[in-house]
C-alpha cells in the first residue's frame, strides 16, 4: 500500500537551469564523462549550507582548479541569479500534487541541490505550500543514489519503504537509488528519451504527471 509519494526536484518537479556539457567544457574537463563531472560538482557543492554564492563558488572552483575563470564565473552567476528568478514548475506539477494529496497521500522532496539556490527557490516556489517534507541534500548530508538520503526521508515521513514511491528523471539517482533503499520507482521521462537499461530499469516510466494517479492506483490494486 502506497502511503507517500517523494520527488526529485530538477526536471522533475522544475526545469534544471544547469546545463552541466557546457559547464564541464567551460570548466576544461572534458576528459569526464557528463556523469563523472556531475558527481563531482554535487559532492563539491551541494553537501553543505552556505551563506553566499561567492563561498558555494569559491568550493566549485577549488574541486575543478578553476580560480580566475572568469567567463565559468559569469555562467555561475547567471545559473544562480538570473535563470533562478525566471524558474517555474512545470504545468502538470501542481494539479497533480493537489490531487494526491486529496487522496491521503503524503509527499516528500528528495533533491540533490545546492543550499544557496534551494533558499531562493523555496521563497518563490513555496515548496513547504505542497510537500509535507523538504529533504535537499545539503540537510541530509547525503546524495542520492546514497540510501542514507532515502532513509531519511522515509523516517521523517513515518513510512516503510515499500510504502512509497520515489519519482525522479534520473536512472541513476533517482531510480537505481530508489531500488537499492527499497522503494517504488517510476522514471519521469518527459522528453521520451530512450531508457538505458544499463544504469537501472524503473519499474514504471511515464511522461507526465497526469499519470501519476494511475500508478500509485495500480500499486494500491485500484
Amino acid at each position: 500500500m502506497i502511503k507517500a509519494v517523494i520527488f526529485d526536484l530538477w526536471d522533475t518537479l522544475i526545469p534544471a537551469t544547469i546545463n552541466f556539457e557546457h559547464v564541464k567544457r567551460l570548466a576544461k574537463h572534458d576528459h569526464l564523462t557528463k556523469t563523472e563531472f556531475v558527481i563531482r560538482y554535487e559532492k563539491a557543492v551541494q553537501l553543505k549550507r552556505y551563506n553566499s554564492f561567492e563561498e558555494m563558488q569559491n568550493d566549485f572552483f577549488t574541486e575543478f582548479n578553476q580560480h580566475g575563470n572568469k567567463e565559468l564565473a559569469q555562467v555561475m552567476n547567471d545559473i544562480y541569479t538570473k535563470r533562478m528568478e525566471s524558474i517555474h514548475y512545470f504545468p502538470d506539477v501542481l494539479p497533480a500534487l493537489a490531487l494526491l494529496r486529496k487522496g491521503g497521500l503524503k509527499l516528500g522532496l528528495l533533491s540533490n541541490t545546492e543550499s544557496f539556490g534551494f533558499g531562493r527557490l523555496e521563497s518563490r516556489l513555496k515548496f513547504s505550500n505542497h510537500l509535507d517534507v523538504l529533504a535537499p541534500s545539503f540537510v541530509t548530508k547525503a546524495l542520492k543514489p546514497d540510501k542514507k538520503g532515502f532513509l531519511w526521508i522515509l523516517k521523517k515521513l513515518k513510512v516503510k519503504p515499500e510504502e512509497a514511491i520515489m519519482i525522479g528523471d534520473s536512472l541513476r539517482a533517482d531510480i537505481l537509488g530508489a531500488q537499492n533503499a527499497g522503494l517504488h520507482n517510476c522514471l519521469i521521462n518527459r522528453s521520451g528519451a530512450k531508457i538505458d537499461k544499463s544504469i537501472a530499469v524503473p519499474e514504471f516510466a511515464i511522461k507526465s504527471f497526469d499519470e501519476l494517479e494511475k500508478v500509485v492506483g495500480e500499486l494500491n490494486g485500484k
